[in-house]
């Protein structure tokens, strides 16, 4: 059973966007000892700090859809969900889905994270039917998906606008089935 064969579900959405809070903290700690470096090396090598300049660069790019989102992370409809930088899957191509979630590591202060497993039916190039056809330096920069092998896909759920277990139930309900978890996070 899909969201087709629920008429509750017709119209319905669950978009969720990028945090911009945690990667401009990391952007800005990160110019901030290149900025650090850049400066060293004015003052003590008497050299242009291009090393400095271009990693700052790097690192403002590589996380320019986190800082300055176009698009949402995720987008649940009626007909499928849209992951940024990936495409529309049907939810007929999801066969198993499983929620995990728990801290990075061991410290008590540890960052936590919730991730969404996702195995599909079949591969990719015919489970996405609308592929997000965006420049191919979109590759480049960051998005909060990984595909793993042909047909299993792993979405962070930990750095969007939305928490975690309300995308969770998000998907269990355009699902129309519960999603095993959580569980310890397994590395």
């Amino acid at each position: 059973m899909g969201p087709s064969d629920r008429p509750d579900l017709l119209g319905r959405v669950f978009i969720s966007d990028f945090d911009s809070r945690s990667a401009r903290a990391f952007v800005l700690a990160g110019i901030g000892l290149f900025g650090l470096a850049g400066l060293a090396s004015l003052a003590f090598l008497r050299t242009i700090p291009l090393l400095p300049l271009l990693c700052m660069a790097a690192l403002v790019f590589h996380f320019a859809p986190a800082l300055w989102p176009r698009k949402s992370a995720i987008d649940l409809r009626n007909e499928g969900f849209r992951l940024d930088g990936l495409g529309l899957i049907p939810w007929e191509a999801i066969g198993k889905a499983s929620y995990n979630e728990g801290p990075i590591n061991q410290n008590a202060k540890a960052r936590f994270v919730a991730l969404l497993e996702i195995e599909l039916v079949a591969t990719f190039d015919l489970a996405i039917v609308r592929p997000d056809a965006g420049p191919p330096w979109r590759r480049l920069q960051s998005r909060n998906w990984r595909k793993v092998g042909d047909s299993h896909l792993t979405i962070l759920l930990s750095g969007l606008t939305d928490r975690p277990r309300d995308i969770r139930q998000a998907f269990e309900v355009f699902l129309g089935s519960p999603i095993t978890g959580p569980r310890g996070l397994v590395v």
